[in-house]
């Protein structure tokens, strides 16, 4: 028998008793999974009526704070700032529509607020809607025309529609500007970039 044939039937056995481990491994997990969900391996049961309650208090815990989504807007939307005036237009393209998806998420879990200075109730909704139509789908216009002059006047506009926003729910201290330095170091916003490939 020659060294190559040995070799080969060697190599051969150890990877069927490698295949054979891990699948023994994988089935002792589905099996261990299934113990700990109760005997099912399928995931947890439904709540029964008394739990559903109890369910709904923990899932609006689950729920992030408007704040929070905000936090998401800013980012993106400092991101959008940077992109467009690399004129990367794909990539400000991809942060203006994150950006607008966060808003939509905002005005979807509280289509009303209450304006935090005299108490009334605010319409999210159609603050939205108008904005949305205007100074917001003027930005995406600038993008999909790849106009820098036109992107960056729409910008500040917008920026401007964010404040009367903040202003009509009570609260006028949250001042947006055009932002100063980018956030997102990592992501390179040359349209040129060559690495990595």
């Amino acid at each position: 028998m020659s060294k190559n044939a040995f070799a080969g039937g060697l190599l051969f056995i150890c990877g069927l008793a490698i295949g054979l481990s891990i699948t023994a491994l994988a089935a002792q997990q589905r099996e261990g999974a299934g113990r700990e969900g109760g005997g099912r391996a399928r995931g947890p049961r439904p709540p029964t009526m008394e739990e559903v309650p109890q369910e709904i208090l923990n899932l609006r815990q689950l729920v992030p704070t408007n704040s929070t989504i905000m936090m998401d807007v800013q980012f993106h939307w400092t991101n959008l700032w940077f992109a467009g005036k690399k004129r990367n237009w794909p990539l400000a393209q991809y942060y203006f529509n994150e950006a607008r998806n966060h808003i939509q998420q905002l005005v979807r879990k509280n289509p009303t607020i209450r304006n935090a200075q005299d108490g009334t109730t605010v319409e999210l909704q159609g603050i939205f809607d108008g904005i949305d139509t205007s100074s917001l789908q003027m930005v995406k216009d600038a993008i999909e025309k790849k106009d820098g002059q036109v992107f960056e006047k729409n910008y500040k506009t917008m920026i401007e529609s964010c404040y009367a926003c903040h202003k009509s729910v009570g609260r006028p201290y949250i001042r947006p500007q055009i932002p100063t330095s980018q956030v997102q170091a990592i992501v390179n916003m040359d349209p040129n970039a060559t690495w990595p490939q």
